[in-house]
């Protein structure tokens, strides 16, 4: 019968044990760079690590979000930005078109011109980023606008719906980021209604009717300050979501520091302490070895 081992040499493989466990975890710390792989290796920070790795990906999802968002509101300032300045021209065309100098052929010229800048901006109010047409509202698998001559007006009926798109600050607030092409540009406010005031104002040259230019000019004032009233919203789109991509990497910043705190190792110290175990079980070897050996007959009943 073999006896039990006496308390000394319980105790002896006890630490022997417990310095191999922590030298397979600062080898696990030193080869993965983490301190925490698995529950049991910190149960405490658990619950604190899940949270902070769910946020990172929250935050990594707000930030593709809002960067796909800022392509198309990029697009949106650059497209009004074109369209303020096709309605500039049209007012200098307009005013001199309506001047009593002018000839009838002069004013037909002048009409061609409008003409063609409407088609230029029914193509603005067409414009498509990424497979989206950014002016037809939430129905923007299609263009806001169909041009066609053989149609009155030619820009035909508005195609789309409202507006309603809105971006996620990583706050969890949300702005507005779209306006639709029948609110800027086909608008049923006659001093709003961009497309239709150019058309006003080419019909009314090519009747050569002076009266008529006079009529036709007085609302292209308003329809600058309309079309410049949606610049600005793109202009401050663009601002918000600048600010909260901003914010949204700060705060990834900060969660991933929060994570690294409690996940990550700090690999020199972990080889400090390594070294350290290696020392201590070879001390305690070393020490255990020179102990006066018990003969087998001793443990034998």
């Amino acid at each position: 019968m073999v006896r039990n081992l006496d308390s000394g040499s319980e105790r002896f493989l006890a630490n022997l044990r417990s310095i191999s466990v922590r030298m397979d975890r600062a080898e696990r710390e030193i080869g993965s760079g983490k301190r925490v792989t698995q529950a049991s290796d910190d149960p405490d920070a658990l619950a604190n690590l899940m949270q902070a790795h769910t946020s990172i990906a929250r935050l990594v999802q707000t930030k593709t979000n809002l960067s796909r968002v800022q392509t198309e509101v990029d697009a949106a300032e650059s497209a009004m930005q074109s369209s303020v300045k096709l309605m500039d021209r049209v007012r200098t065309l307009a005013m001199t078109g309506a001047s009593n100098m002018q000839t009838a052929e002069t004013r037909q010229s002048l009409a061609g011109e409008i003409g063609s800048i409407i088609e230029r901006m029914v193509g603005i109010a067409n414009t498509e980023v990424d497979g989206r047409f950014i002016f037809s509202g939430d129905s923007d698998q299609g263009p806001a606008f169909l041009y066609n001559t053989a149609q009155t007006p030619v820009w035909g009926a508005y195609l789309g719906t409202a507006a309603t798109r809105r971006a996620m600050h990583p706050t969890g607030v949300t702005f507005a980021v779209s306006q639709d092409g029948g609110q800027i540009f086909a608008n049923a406010d006659p001093s709003k209604n961009v497309l239709q005031a150019m058309e006003t104002m080419r019909a009314a040259l090519l009747s050569n009717d002076e009266a008529a230019m006079r009529a036709a000019l007085a609302p292209l004032g308003d329809i600058s300050k309309h079309l410049n009233m949606a610049l600005a919203f793109y202009g401050t789109a663009q601002s918000q979501l600048s600010e909260a991509a901003d914010t949204t990497e700060k705060l990834k910043l900060r969660m991933e520091t929060e994570r690294a705190s409690l996940e990550d190792s700090d690999v020199t110290e972990s080889l400090v302490e390594l070294q350290q175990l290696k020392f201590s079980q070879q001390a305690a070897l070393e020490v255990r070895s020179k102990v006066p050996k018990t003969s087998l007959f001793d443990y034998l009943g």
